[in-house]
């Protein structure tokens, strides 16, 4: 069921390249936020009231999350569910997803959205899955028919978190694909954080044991009529160990290592972005009844180090600039002694 939205048309929508700062605290801003809300009044309402099964309402206005979003080509045309893609913490979408699945999709003639949560994703990820519920809710009115969902690092765990409290989103969801996925957090940060006396809201929240976490995987971990593929790295340095990415087993689950299709490859955690064995298993996923099947894959390519669509010419510069995203956005995040508080539909 689709309900009441804001559809904007992708002509409209800028891709951003920089993340989404917080709004100004001050007196003035709290003003021009006023200013705002009443221009705005119609469509926030419709998009953040509540509806009748209790279902939270969107705190983030809804021409805030539709100019954090950019989408390519046409999303009703095509055999494909069109997909959206969810960066990870401390990325955005361009540094994420321009040089490799993005190039891939706009080759394959495959619509797509493209979507930057706040600050580089290193805040209340609460907050983030609030844009997610904007974007799949924008997508399928405008698709007409469910969409597909890909993620990396946080945005392979992200969209669950939206699909959990935001029931109506399920039914527009196909596949739902997770690169490394922080799905049950990392033990990598936890020490890390506790010495420094903190870190960015969404570090603490990926951390192993965290309330966010627990609330999370709280009940089914997955849905009925969303096909899931978990593909993950035994080399995995941030997602570590790496199988706590993996969700619980179930008809409509594929949790794999990309070592589990090609032996051999050696890829870390930022490398699942444009590695090629992560490429094989995800676009199967994608292209096939159901989540991902290894005997539906060729490994006639297991040797190839990158996904097709990369750029070898320019692959150094790329992993340079995605790279110096993450740097930046690293060095900017607000450190926070302790995670968020859960939201009240969460406790």
């Amino acid at each position: 069921m689709v309900v009441d939205q804001v559809i904007v048309d992708p002509e409209d929508l800028m891709t951003r390249s920089t993340p989404i700062r917080p709004r100004p605290t001050r007196r003035w801003a709290a003003a021009a936020g006023l200013l705002v809300a009443a221009t705005l009044a119609a469509p926030t309402a419709a998009v953040g009231s509540e509806s009748s099964d209790g279902t939270p309402p969107l705190t983030v206005p809804a021409a805030t999350a539709a100019a954090a979003m950019s989408c390519h080509g046409n999303l009703a045309a095509g055999s494909q569910a069109p997909v959206l893609f969810l960066h990870g913490t401390t990325s955005t979408s361009k540094a994420n997803w321009s040089w490799n699945w993005a190039k891939a999709m706009k080759s394959a003639g495959r619509a797509y959205c493209l979507l930057d949560s706040p600050n580089g994703a290193t805040g209340d990820i609460q907050v983030s899955a609030e844009y997610v519920v904007h974007a799949i809710r924008t997508m399928r009115a405008r698709a007409g028919r469910p969409i597909s969902i890909v993620g990396h690092s946080q945005g392979g765990m992200v969209g669950r978190w939206a699909l959990k409290y935001w029931p109506d989103t399920r039914a527009m969801v196909d596949d739902y694909v997770g690169l490394s996925s922080s799905n049950h957090g990392s033990t990598s940060g936890v020490g890390l954080c506790l010495i420094q006396g903190g870190c960015s809201a969404a570090n603490w929240q990926q951390s192993a044991g965290s309330n966010f976490l627990a609330a999370l995987n709280d009940g089914p971990e997955t849905f009925p009529g969303i096909d899931y593929t978990v593909i993950g790295t035994r080399y995995d340095e941030i997602v570590a160990p790496p199988t706590p990415s993996f969700l619980e087993p179930a008809p409509n689950v594929t949790n794999t290592m990309v070592q589990d299709l090609c032996p051999l490859q050696i890829v870390e955690h930022f490398g699942m972005a444009y590695d090629n064995a992560a490429w094989l298993i995800g676009i199967d996923a994608l292209t096939n009844p159901g989540p991902a099947q290894l005997d539906r894959v060729s490994r006639a390519t297991c040797l190839r180090p990158t996904m097709p669509s990369v750029n070898l010419l320019t692959f150094g510069l790329d992993v340079v600039s995605a790279l110096g995203v993450t740097a930046k956005n690293t060095i900017g995040a607000e450190t926070v002694p302790a995670e968020p508080e859960l939201r009240d539909y969460a406790r």
